[in-house]
């Protein structure tokens, strides 16, 4: 039976202990075992764990003016404040898209860090110059992704540019974890497994 995200042997293995002591022991230790593995893996043996709270605030290396922030070079620098309480293997899914709605959103870090470096180019293929934005969403391995925390804000997101040479057009994003292409703000995803995408395989 379970109790809460953890598994529980409530009066069944209170039963079990009283007519078998030795079985009862070793079931109640393996238990333990498994909540405690569980917990070291950031899931729950009896479903999923609910959502960690969004991240408190991003912070990019860079001189803000208005609502423009100016990175030196094209390094992205980005740091993530968490300040709730936490188990082990939080996750932080970054992404960065050209457009502030987050069309094409790129994860650019998978990590338990809330520090972030990243090369960007600076302009696109024909030369203009890109802005960037930012967002990140925190998820455990065994939960659903929390809310997604925009750099600047929903209301009016902070375009991060550069002050490199490289010329590049970002390709289509195709998303992290179970997400479908194009897909961003689910973390790891918001599903445990989806299908292949377009529909299934053909068979020949």
């Amino acid at each position: 039976m379970s109790g809460g995200i953890q598994l529980d042997g409530s009066r069944e293995l209170a039963v079990l202990v009283k007519e078998n002591p030795l079985l009862g022991r070793l079931l109640g230790r393996t238990i333990d075992a498994v909540n405690r593995l569980a917990g070291n893996l950031g899931a729950s043996p009896t479903g999923e764990l609910p959502s960690p709270p969004p991240v408190d605030a991003i912070t990019v290396a860079g001189t803000l003016s208005g609502n423009v922030l100016t990175a030196t070079g094209e390094l992205l620098h980005a740091v993530h404040t968490h300040n709730v309480p936490l188990n082990r293997n939080i996750q932080y899914i970054t992404e960065v898209d050209t457009t502030p709605n987050f069309t094409n959103p790129h994860p650019i870090s998978v990590s338990t860090s809330r520090s972030v470096f990243a090369t960007l180019p600076t302009n696109d293929s024909v030369g203009s110059q890109s802005s960037y934005y930012l967002r990140v969403t925190p998820q455990y391995f065994g939960g659903k992704p929390g809310r997604p925390t925009v750099y600047g804000g929903l209301q009016g997101p902070t375009a991060i540019k550069f002050s490199g040479t490289t010329n590049t057009t970002l390709l289509p994003s195709q998303s992290a974890g179970t997400a479908k292409p194009g897909q961003g703000g689910q973390g790891l995803g918001a599903v445990r497994s989806r299908g292949p995408v377009g529909g299934p395989k053909r068979a020949f």
